[in-house]
């Protein structure tokens, strides 16, 4: 503990490094250290739960029959967690979580976690591990991270928010060089997080690339102009004597290209989903099947 209670600071103004002091409360948001002590703290709770694992106490989660058992998910200070939905797991989770808290002083913000039960679980059942753990639950699986964790059927709407932030940029009145800036560094920019882990319907796609194209045609912010190329013939390069705006399509792909490298980089990732879609073969012969996760 004493690379934390032992920490000390210079503060850098205009130049010149200010006198070291040392803080009352340890390392401060934004510390190198940081992520260490949260890892170290973590590694704890990972290790709580594969003890009650082998133990029989607690039962984690398959993605399939030959894939491997998931128990736990974390990501920064945000944590998934995975077990049946049974009053007795659920009080031997409760007593695990209360367990780090006292040894570590991290405590569980109930009231921003949410418990998500799959089709099968009775209402009853769900109500009793909802008293059990004190948090409420949720009827469909919120976004994380600004991305959506289940796409069901309706797979536009899942990416609706998407077209309203461009839409939303869109009414905005700039000089022709600055349309051209504005579009390839904010409205072509605003998929790209979505879209490393997506592959956006076409249907989208296109809607996007009509508010690209309406907002490039248009004079001021309110007045209708004449679109006098297509969209597709504006995003061949400068060379070409077009504008080199990105096809948004093809954009996606690489994107997504990008994951499919990591998928034959990195087999033992759970993102590669191996035993599921490909348990003897490469992932370029593999097959979606009949219950595929839309990533």
């Amino acid at each position: 503990m004493k690379c934390i209670s032992t920490v000390s600071y210079a503060v850098n103004i205009n130049g010149n490094r200010g006198r070291v002091f040392q803080p009352t409360r340890g390392l401060r948001q934004g510390d190198p250290l940081s992520p260490y002590l949260f890892l170290i703290c973590s590694e704890g709770l990972s290790s709580l739960i594969r003890l009650a694992i082998r133990e029989g106490v607690l039962k984690g989660l398959k993605a399939s029959r030959r894939g491997p058992l998931i128990s736990n998910l974390l990501f920064a200070d945000d944590c998934i967690l995975f077990g049946e939905a049974t009053k007795e797991r659920a009080t031997f989770l409760k007593d695990i979580l209360k367990e780090y808290e006292q040894c570590s002083g991290q405590c569980v913000n109930f009231s921003k976690s949410t418990i998500f039960f799959s089709s099968n679980t009775s209402e009853g059942v769900k109500e009793e591990i909802s008293d059990v753990l004190g948090v409420r639950c949720s009827t469909n699986m919120e976004k994380f991270l600004g991305l959506p964790n289940v796409v069901g059927k309706r797979k536009k709407e899942s990416f609706q928010n998407l077209k309203d932030e461009n839409w939303t940029m869109e009414h905005k009145a700039f000089l022709t060089r600055g349309k051209e800036v504005f579009i390839k560094l904010v409205l072509q920019a605003i998929p790209t997080y979505t879209i490393t882990c997506f592959l956006l319907p076409k249907s989208l796609c296109g809607e996007l690339e009509n508010i690209f194209a309406k907002f490039w045609w248009q004079h001021g912010k309110k007045k209708k102009g004449i679109h006098w190329c297509q969209w597709k013939f504006m995003c061949r390069s400068k060379e070409e004597g077009r504008m080199g705006f990105r096809n948004m399509s093809h954009f996606y792909i690489s994107l997504l290209a990008k994951q499919g490298w990591r998928i034959i980089n990195n087999q033992n990732s759970f993102v590669t989903h191996k035993a599921k879609y490909f348990p003897n073969d490469q992932i370029l012969n593999s097959r979606l099947g009949n219950s595929s996760s839309y990533t």
